[in-house]
């Protein structure tokens, strides 16, 4: 009978996980399962290109798409929530293609290790220079504006 009493709650739980679909994780969706106004959004920054998965996701409280695509021989990454706000546009970079004070940057940073991901970001309404790479062990997350000055630090 107790073990009753516990399983009941449980099956609804995962019942509830299940069907709030991206409320609680990452679900991958396709275009038309997208509200409008994010919909009209999607289709605007990918037109002319292909848009590679859309996901569901929630972050920090907030609900948002996630959408990556190619335009033009290029990679994007387009965050976007329900009404359509744009949350973050990524660009990603080679870095033959960054200013060059934003590679001397990049070279003075990570000191010699891999880059695993370099791209230019707009989030908030500024733009700036991303660089992540791995270093003794540590993941390091750097941001850079375009003449070259560090924004932002960050080690995991």
């Amino acid at each position: 009978m107790f073990f009753h009493k516990l399983m009941v709650p449980g099956i609804l739980m995962i019942l509830t996980v299940a069907l709030n679909g991206c409320a609680l994780f990452s679900k991958e969706v396709k275009l038309e399962d997208v509200p409008s106004a994010a919909q009209a959004v999607i289709q605007s920054h990918t037109s002319g290109g292909t848009i590679e998965k859309i996901t569901c996701e929630k972050e920090e409280g907030k609900h948002f798409y996630k959408v990556e695509y190619k335009k033009d021989g290029r990679e994007f990454e387009l965050q976007v929530d329900d009404d359509g706000k744009v949350l973050e546009v990524e660009e990603f970079m080679k870095m033959e293609e960054l200013p060059p004070a934003v590679q001397e940057t990049v070279k003075a940073e990570s000191a010699g290790a891999e880059i695993k991901e370099l791209v230019l970001e707009t989030e908030g309404g500024k733009t700036f220079y991303e660089v992540e790479f791995e270093k003794d062990g540590k993941e390091y997350e750097v941001k850079i504006a375009e003449d070259g000055t560090v924004l932002k630090r960050e080690t995991e």
